[in-house]
C-alpha cells in the first residue's frame, strides 16, 4: 500500500477512490474501469482513502496520525476550492447571459455622438441635437441643409439642446432623406465661429466580451466602446 504522504500514492488513492473534480485537479485520467457511483459521492471520500491508509500500514510502524490528519485537510481544501471554481464559472456564465440580453436590446436605438449629418426616416417624430454656445455668444443660429445642398431651415438657438420638427421654414413636412446640420455664433465683435453638433446615429450591431468590453457598431461611425459617457436615445 502507499502511503498517503507520498504524492503518487496520494494521486492513486484519488484515481480510485476520490471524486471527478478530485481527479481533473490531480491530472488524473480517467480509467476505463467502470465504478460504483455511490462510492464516488463526496461524503464517503476521505472515510475510504482512512479505511484504505490503515488496511496498508505496517503494524510495527504506524502512520503518523498528523500527516493522515493533514493529507485529509488538503484532500478536503482541494475539493472545497473545485467547487468554488464550479460556482464562480457558473456566476461568471450567468453574468455574461445577462449581460448579452442587455446589450442586445440597445440594437435598434441611437446615441448622440459628433457629427454634422443624420438620416431622417418617416418613423423618425424628430431630430434631437446638441452643441456648445460659447459664453460671448450674443446670437446662435443652426441652418439645416438637404441632400441637394438646399437650405430648408433657419432656427435661432437659445440653449445648447435644440428638437427639429422635420418642417421647413414655412412649415411644410419634409421627406425622408439626408440632411446635414450647420450651427454658428457670432459674438460681441461680429465675429462668426462655426460650433460642433451631436446628432442621433442608429446602433447596428453589439458585441460583447471583446478585447475592449461592450462594443457598439455605430452607424457611419465604426465600433465605439460602450460607456457611462454615452446618451442612449430611444
Amino acid at each position: 500500500m502507499a502511503n498517503i504522504s507520498d504524492t503518487k500514492g496520494l494521486n492513486g488513492l484519488i484515481s480510485q477512490y476520490g471524486t471527478e473534480a478530485a481527479k481533473s485537479k490531480a491530472g488524473i485520467e480517467k480509467t476505463e474501469v467502470e465504478k460504483d457511483e455511490a462510492a464516488l459521492a463526496d461524503q464517503n471520500v476521505f472515510l475510504k482513502l482512512y479505511i484504505e491508509q490503515l488496511k496498508g500500514q505496517d503494524p510495527t510502524a504506524p502512520q503518523d496520525t498528523n500527516d493522515m490528519v493533514a493529507q485529509m485537510s488538503q484532500f478536503s481544501s482541494l475539493e472545497r476550492l473545485t467547487s468554488i471554481s464550479d460556482q464562480l464559472e457558473n456566476m461568471a456564465t450567468s453574468l455574461t447571459s445577462n449581460q448579452a440580453l442587455s446589450a442586445s436590446t440597445l440594437v435598434g436605438k441611437s446615441i448622440l455622438l459628433d457629427g454634422n449629418s443624420v438620416k431622417v426616416t418617416d418613423g423618425l417624430e424628430e431630430v434631437q441635437l446638441r452643441t456648445v454656445i460659447p459664453d460671448n455668444s450674443q446670437s446662435a443660429t443652426l441652418k439645416i441643409y438637404d441632400a441637394d445642398n438646399r437650405l430648408v431651415r433657419t432656427a435661432m438657438l437659445s440653449s445648447g439642446e435644440y428638437k427639429w420638427d422635420k418642417l421647413d421654414d414655412d412649415g411644410n413636412t419634409l421627406p425622408p432623406g439626408e440632411y446635414r446640420f450647420a450651427a454658428s455664433s457670432t459674438n460681441d465683435k461680429g465675429e462668426v465661429s462655426a460650433m460642433g453638433t451631436q446628432l442621433p446615429t442608429r446602433i447596428q450591431g453589439v458585441t460583447i466580451n471583446g478585447e475592449n468590453g461592450t462594443v457598439l457598431n455605430v452607424e457611419n461611425h465604426g465600433k465605439i466602446k460602450l460607456t457611462n459617457e454615452l446618451e442612449i436615445l430611444g
